[in-house]
């Protein structure tokens, strides 16, 4: 059995990463060795009595996901990407795949989605206007969240602390989770 760290306020992480000797050593695996962490991470890590669990695959419809998707009771996904337009079509390959093996898609979360100058208040598209509404549309998701980009997120990720960063932009999601 595997006992996964918690954070101070008591959320359970598991990360391959956790694993390692060296925290910088590449993984460099395979299909079926990435299935088989997959289902141990699943079936090993003592996940006690848990509501909801967010697993974070790598983008696109790879191995991940699609073990995932078939190897583990799945409720529902939520979707994150950025405003670049090449992403949109890894985007929509993720929610045409979910789509295909009955997997529910309850919202997209588009990180990086502006900047809100704090001095004056203007939005500024750093990585070009958004176009996630419309994505999200053509793909029938009625749950879409924009995050800024918030300069202090780095900071409180670095000193543990990701638990007391604003996330209200994801409460239209969260709320159908």
């Amino acid at each position: 059995i595997i006992y996964p760290p918690e954070t101070r306020t008591g959320i359970k992480t598991m990360s391959l990463n956790y694993l390692l000797d060296n925290e910088t050593d590449p993984v460099i695996w395979r299909g079926p060795v990435i299935a088989s962490a997959v289902k141990q991470f699943w079936e090993e890590v003592a996940w006690e009595d848990t509501d909801c669990m967010f697993i974070d695959c790598p983008p696109g419809t790879g191995d991940v996901p699609l073990t995932v998707f078939q190897t583990l009771p799945v409720d529902g996904i939520v979707v994150v990407t950025s405003p670049q337009d090449l992403v949109s079509m890894i985007v929509e390959k993720a929610v045409n795949m979910a789509k295909m093996m009955d997997i529910p898609v309850i919202g997209i979360v588009e990180n990086m989605s502006y900047f809100k100058c704090p001095d004056c208040g203007n939005i500024h598209y750093i990585y070009g206007k958004s176009n996630i509404d419309k994505v999200a549309e053509d793909m029938g998701i009625k749950n879409v969240a924009k995050m800024p980009i918030d300069p202090h997120v780095a900071e409180y990720i670095d000193a543990g602390r990701a638990e007391e960063l604003d996330a209200s932009a994801l409460d239209t999601i969260f709320k159908d989770i």
